[in-house]
């Protein structure tokens, strides 16, 4: 009997070596059967160069294959819901890129599309997939350091090196473009962990002065009713940062380079200074891949092993994401009407 899962990718993507393909590598039972872009040639060569079998005429053509039972969807932003839910009612199962979608209400549309069709949609948010996520919010349940006051986080990438393609999402802001809507989904998945998502206040600040008005820089705040403060700081042209930040009481916890485990297996490191005693500590994980560690969990979930992460939590990120983008273009908009 055929007990092989087969996944199928939506597109020729940069990120599908590290987040799919060499995964797949490390995990029995599960393989990558074909492929599909809007280019039948740059497919082709694509399926070459990563050893894929079958190279499908289009998206549909992947999607009505019975032997396809999982979609890979790494597909530009404004393409996410479209797709999943032609994916879904196709009756198969979908990893999507983050963000999800780029608005709440298309996250209800997918949500109800994978229940009607019984099947699983997971967004691809790999860095939830690793134990230290956990261990850090037990550390704050305990007040080992007092309570928690301030959670402050950084993300950067120097991505456009004096250049850009007009064609990419990622710089247009009426398709999802700027760093805050490509950046915040780990931010908020983070927050949304460690704190939940339900801020007494919220409030975003940029320039918009970066490639057709997107925001090539941002600033975010949250505030909670127990004095809980979140700042988020996202950036394009700046060098390379992944780091956490958590202000206790009586110490401090300091989480740097946090993407690294998307890249290999990598450990994660908490630096710890304890403010009543003085001592500073390492906390060290043994080395784990996320994308690993997320097609693993996808795959229980679809045999039925593992509950799956609910889509409310997706559509929570993606709510607070546009409330905050909205209040930077608002605060924006009044600062020049002023002028």
């Amino acid at each position: 009997m055929e007990n092989t899962i087969h996944i199928g990718l939506l597109g020729c993507s940069k990120i599908a070596p590290f987040s799919i393909l060499n995964p797949v590598k490390e995990i029995d039972g599960i393989d990558v059967c074909g492929i599909a872009s809007s280019s039948f040639e740059r497919a082709k060569i694509y399926a070459d160069q990563h050893k894929i079998e079958k190279v499908y005429e289009s998206y549909d053509a992947i999607l009505k294959d019975e032997h396809v039972d999982v979609v890979y969807i790494p597909l530009a932003n404004p393409q996410h819901k479209e797709w999943a839910i032609q994916a879904l009612k196709h009756k198969k199962h979908v990893l999507v890129e983050k963000p999800i979608t780029l608005f709440p209400e298309e996250v209800r549309e997918i949500e109800k599309t994978a229940s009607e069709n019984h099947v699983h949609v997971l967004e691809a948010l790999m860095v939830q997939h690793h134990p230290w996520q956990k261990e850090l919010k037990d550390i704050i349940k305990s007040q080992k350091y007092g309570n928690l006051k301030k959670i402050k986080t950084r993300i950067s990438f120097e991505i456009m090196g004096g250049k850009f393609e007009a064609d990419n999402y990622r710089f247009q802001p009426e398709n999802g473009g700027g760093c805050f809507i490509d950046e915040s989904s780990y931010w908020l998945q983070f927050i949304q962990y460690m704190v939940g998502l339900y801020p007494v206040d919220y409030k975003g600040s940029s320039k918009f002065d970066g490639v057709n008005g997107c925001d090539w820089n941002f600033d975010a705040f949250l505030t909670y009713a127990e004095g809980v403060q979140a700042e988020f700081n996202a950036s394009f042209d700046r060098a390379s940062n992944a780091t956490h930040w958590l202000e206790f009481e009586n110490g401090e916890i300091k989480i740097h380079n946090f993407f690294k485990p998307c890249y290999g297996k990598y450990k994660i490191k908490f630096n710890i200074q304890d403010h009543q005693t003085g001592e500073h500590s390492v906390m060290e994980f043994l080395p784990e891949n996320y994308y690993v560690n997320q097609m693993k969990f996808f795959i229980e979930v679809i045999q039925g092993k593992a509950e799956n992460i609910s889509l409310k939590e997706s559509f929570e990120r993606i709510d607070m994401m546009r409330k905050i983008y909205h209040s930077a273009k608002e605060t924006l908009n009044s600062e020049v009407g002023t002028k």
